[in-house]
Order: structure tokens, then sequence, then C-alpha cells
């Protein structure tokens, strides 16, 4: 939600009548989306309560899901079958999410810089966007970890058995003997005790290990060198496409339409009528009907995902014992992020009620909240921010696609949250340091967390 809310800030040195000549220039792009019709979220009163039904079905799928974690039956794969199919709907949702999202996000970008190269302003544009954006993510990291600190003393730490070394038996021809080591050392195949028939196995070459091998020491020097510049500038876009790299993907199309937009320049004429804007406009609008066609299934694909979530835990006693203040501590740090940071910049900016700004923002809020995903709230994202009369059209196209995929101030809290209490409950030590590196973690892995429901938990 970033993005709508520091809009204002990009245009700080755009007056008025600079903004209305702005849109004399390309009256198509903005009659052009001041004309669409943002279908429901969902049918009938599922789309006009968007948030009830979603509590609704959430609140069913908690109901659903402790029935299914305390059901013992007496086939173990039976549990197992019902809640993968009562899953389905979930791992569908998320699914077609994915593979529409990242399409939508590049057509985006590259239509947004094109339009922003025609009116002059998409290098300064892009500098004041990118740095309110790293701005607010490396505060939300810190607010994390301040937050999870505060509530650092109620944690318990967990209680694990230690792991035992691998041991094999070797059977032999006869079914009921095993290579057995008799009392002089040597080896035979007899039918000898459970101790005499096992043999300790050590995986010198780690061919067939299963399990890690304890915690791994990553320096800073390799989170930076993987983490910011091997993940932002791809070597293959088809294989970031596959993958899903949104951060390397946005970064390839901001390039690809600064070239796209100096071509067009060259060759003079307008770019609304290019063949390729055109056909990247079709696409958008293809993208944008596809992606509201899997988000009518929101609700159904909460209740999916919350029933299989909680119907694998066996014990949910222990499992929200300590989980109970990790929630806690999260959505307080997000809530001061918010009401604090986010907000108190906006008047910083604006020098104007923060608030008279927001209040138009409700509806992406309420239906970011619904589908728990930014990339698929950015056509009413869009809409909002038009209806506010401040911001040209070149500018919201490019701002609201690019915070909605590297804007993750959410994951930014949440991953130092995790971190710290994961390390509180295995018996771990934080130093400064590794605060320091908690900080450059979340925010480099916020910003390439995929704009998709659960994203940060992956």
């Amino acid at each position: 939600f970033l993005s709508p809310i520091f809009m204002p800030s990009n245009m700080s040195s755009t007056g008025p009548e600079e903004i209305a000549t702005k849109k004399e220039k390309a009256p198509e792009a903005d009659e052009e989306y001041d004309d669409e019709e943002l279908p429901p979220t969902s049918c009938g009163i599922l789309g006009r309560y968007p948030v009830l039904s979603v509590l609704i079905f959430a609140g069913a799928g908690i109901g659903v899901g402790v029935g299914l974690s305390n059901w013992e039956p007496d086939d173990p794969e039976a549990k197992d079958k019902c809640l993968k199919w009562l899953g389905l709907i979930g791992d569908m949702f998320i699914r077609a999410l994915k593979a529409i999202v990242l399409p939508l996000v590049f057509i985006n970008v590259v239509i947004s810089v094109v339009d922003m190269m025609g009116v002059g302003k998409a290098s300064s544009i892009g500098y004041k966007t990118i740095g309110m954006y790293l701005l607010t993510t490396i505060i939300a990291s810190i607010v994390g970890i301040i937050s999870i600190l505060s509530f650092k003393g109620l944690f318990d730490e967990g209680n694990f058995d230690a792991t035992e070394d691998a041991k094999v038996s070797l059977g032999c021809n006869n079914a009921s003997n095993f290579i057995t080591e008799m009392s002089d050392g040597s080896l035979m195949c007899a039918a000898g005790s459970k101790d005499d028939v096992s043999f300790y196995f050590n995986d010198l070459t780690n061919s067939l290990v299963k399990k890690g091998s304890g915690l791994q020491d990553i320096s800073l020097s390799d989170t930076i060198y993987d983490g910011i510049f091997t993940k932002l500038i791809t070597s293959n876009i088809f294989e970031s496409f596959v993958s899903a790299n949104f951060a390397a993907v946005v970064i390839f199309a901001i390039a690809f339409g600064f070239a796209l937009g100096r071509v067009l320049n060259k060759r003079g004429g307008s770019v609304s009528g290019s063949a390729v804007i055109m056909l990247f406009k079709e696409m958008d609008q293809v993208f944008l009907t596809l992606i509201n066609w899997v988000i009518m299934l929101t609700p159904f694909a909460v209740f999916s995902l919350i029933v299989r979530a909680i119907g694998n835990q066996d014990d949910l006693k222990t499992a929200f014992e300590n989980v109970g203040y990790l929630v806690l501590a999260t959505i307080f740090a997000m809530m001061f992020h918010f009401f604090i940071v986010d907000v108190g910049l906006l008047f910083l900016i604006r020098r104007k009620n923060p608030f008279t700004y927001l209040r138009l923002m409700v509806p992406a809020q309420t239906m970011a909240f619904a589908c728990a995903s930014s990339a698929a709230t950015i056509p009413m994202t869009l809409r909002c921010v038009r209806s506010t009369g401040e911001v040209s059209d070149s500018i919201a196209r490019f701002v609201i696609p690019l915070g909605a995929t590297i804007n993750m101030d959410g994951g930014a809290i949440y991953f130092p949250c995790a971190c710290i209490w994961l390390a509180v409950l295995n018996g771990a030590e934080i130093n400064a340091a590794s605060y320091f590196l908690l900080v450059v973690i979340a925010t480099v892995g916020s910003a390439g967390t995929a704009p998709v429901p659960s994203a940060s938990l992956v």
C-alpha cells in the first residue's frame, strides 16, 4: 500500500498547470483508463462485502482446520488425502496468480516508462521513487527488529531431541541373516543381535544426505553480492520469468522501456501509435481481465489455504504457544510503521492532512486485505490514485506496479521478526553484527519477494 501513499511525493516538483499540460499531451491514455470498469472481486453477496466474506470463510477454515488437526483416522493416509484435496483450490489460486501477475507487472512497467519519457520526467521520478521505497523498507526492517526484541523475554526456548548418528544393517542371501560383527572383530553372515548387526554410516561424499548439516555462516559480502546484484541483473530473462524472479523482471522491464522509448523518440511520430505500445496495452487489458477472474475465488482460496495449514498440525497448542507472540510483535510493528512512519512521511512531504488522501485509498486497502496480493490489487490501486486528481496517469502506472513488486515493507518487518524468534526458539545467540545483517537481508529479501499471497512465508 505504500505506492499510493507516497504518490504525491513524486509530484512535489510539478505544479497543477504542468500536470494539466501533461494530461493534454496524452489524452488517449487517461481517457482509456478513466473509462475502465473494474469487475467485482467476487460474485453476488461475496462481491458486495469482500472483507466480510473473507473473514467468514477464514473463520470457517479455522474451525474445519482445528477439527481436522484432532482427527486421527485408522489409516493415516486418509487424513493426508483429505487435506490435499481440501487445499486444492488454494494451490490453484496461488498458481494462477503467479502465472498472471509477472507478465502484468512487466507490461505495466514498460508502458509507464515509455509514457514518462514522453513527458521528460522518467529519470527524476525514478530516482525519487526508488529512494523513497528504499528508505521506508530499511526503516521497516529496523522497526521489525525493535518490535520483536520488545517481546523477546516472553519467548520460550524449544526442546528438541538430539539427533543420532546414522546406522545401517546389511542383509545376506539368507533373509534371516545379516552381516554381523563377531566377538573377535571379524564380520560374517549370522543371525546376531541388534547391536551386532548395526553399523555406523558415515557418508563421506554427502551423496545420500537428506537433512541439513547445521547452520552455515554467510558473510555480508556474499549476501550483498548474491542477494542484490546477481538477483537484479539476470543472465536469462526467460529463466527469470519461469523462476518468478520479480526483481530481475522489473529491472529488465525498466531497461526495456527506456530502450523502447528512445527508439520511438528517434523515429518520431506519436508514441501511442506505436504497434508495440498498442500490443502491450491490449495485453495489459487481457491480463487484468484474467487476474480479476482469479480474484473472484479469493474467499474460497482463503478457506482452502487455512484448512490445510491448520489441519496439518498435530499439536496446535504447542505450535501456537510461541507463535502467538511472534504474531503480536509483527502486527505491532506493522501498525507502528503505517501510522507513524508512513503517515508521518506523507504529512511531511505534502504538508496537508494525510487522512484526506488516505480515505480515498480505502477500496485498494480493502481489496489488498481480501486477496493478500499487492500485485492483484494493482488495478484497484490505479483507480483510487486517479480518483485523487493529484497524480498523472503515466506516473501512477510506473510507481504503483514498481511498488507492488519491490516495496514490500510488510516482508521487511516479518523477516527479522521470524529470524529472531527462530533464533530464540533454538537457543542461538544474536549479536550486534547479526542485527545489522538482518537489516540488510530483510531489505534485499523483501525487494525480491513475489507479490502473491504468503510469499514472505515462503
